[in-house]
């Protein structure tokens, strides 16, 4: 497996690994426990330029594409090769490149593949840097990803915007953990959402969601910070019955782990959103959820990518045991 380490904190470094079809949301979902950045998976395809542009996905492997801050160490690197060599792949993966990106590079990657998504009956995310004229109705959030994960593009994001969409109340309160570059946060407002905070434990990510909300004209409306629930939690009021909606778009081990605390941040009969996870996830995810006194809903799924809907019954029960 090649390597190229990077020298300087402020630099990112891209790690790319070549994957079989049928093992792409496992190798994507390993990943996203190493990558605050997320994961872009890139199919192989054949494009038909004929008409409408269109494209099929050819059954070749993909390319799936990660960000970490440099250095990223070879104690790191040894143990990312090792989640990966665990994973019950169709077929072995037999190189794991290390590639030294410059932020900007990074963010100009994205425009490439970034286009205007419609989402639901009335949300449209789209490129800060392509004008669009809003329809009467339509919610609008114009985004600039940077080097953050979010961008309308992923499964995952999709189906938490959705659920948005659907469930977000006028006057709601709504706590996106995990928020990249703040979109699900910024919906929320622009769907009625009377204020929202947004939680990365990457502060530089932090940055790119402030200035997403002042770009979309919510900055009074939108609080983003460094940290997570728990311990690292930065602000002064508790993390506890504080929001009518939690959104989380994380990986499955971070749901897992973090559900308790979402679970105690909802206020009574708020909803917990959180994606990130695939199908042989879902079990852990919904016991996990229900031992956290939630009850959920019918997942929600895109391909192999799943949302799970939950809510706090109006009256908190205690948390139920595990056997």
């Amino acid at each position: 497996m090649s390597a190229t380490a990077g020298d300087d904190s402020d630099r990112w470094v891209q790690i790319a690994v070549r994957v079989a079809p049928a093992d792409v949301e496992l190798v994507a979902d390993a990943l996203s426990a190493f990558s605050p950045a997320g994961v872009a998976i890139h199919p192989a395809i054949r494009v038909d330029e004929g008409g409408e542009f269109a494209y099929e996905e050819l059954p070749e492997p993909s390319t799936l594409a990660a960000a970490v801050r440099a250095p990223f160490p070879e104690e790191a690197r040894r143990r990312l090769e090792a989640t990966l060599a665990a994973l019950p792949l169709s077929e072995a993966i037999t190189t794991v490149a290390y590639i030294d990106v410059d932020p900007q590079d990074w963010a100009e990657e994205w425009k490439r593949f970034y286009t205007l998504q419609r989402i639901g009956r009335r949300l449209v995310v789209h490129p800060s840097w392509e004008p669009y004229d809003a329809a009467p109705g339509e919610a609008v959030v114009a985004l600039d990803p940077g080097a953050a994960f979010g961008t309308g593009q992923h499964e995952t994001t999709r189906l938490c915007l959705a659920a948005l969409e659907a469930r977000v109340h006028d006057g709601d309160v709504v706590l996106d953990v995990g928020a990249g570059s703040g979109v699900l946060a910024i919906a929320a407002i622009k769907l009625g959402a009377r204020g929202a905070r947004a939680l990365d434990v990457d502060a530089a990510t932090v940055a790119v969601a402030r200035e997403n909300a002042r770009r979309n004209g919510v900055s009074a409306l939108l609080e983003a910070a460094a940290g997570s629930l728990g311990d690292d939690w930065p602000w002064t009021d508790p993390a506890t019955d504080c929001a009518d909606v939690v959104v989380a778009n994380i990986s499955a081990p971070a749901v897992i782990a973090l559900m308790p605390a979402m679970a105690a941040a909802l206020r009574a009969g708020g909803t917990l959103i959180a994606s990130g996870f695939i199908a042989r996830d879902e079990p852990a995810v919904l016991e996990r959820a229900r031992t956290s006194g939630l009850v959920p809903s019918p997942v929600e799924r895109e391909g192999d990518w799943c949302c799970l809907i939950a809510h706090r019954p109006a009256e908190r029960a205690a948390p139920a045991r595990s056997a």
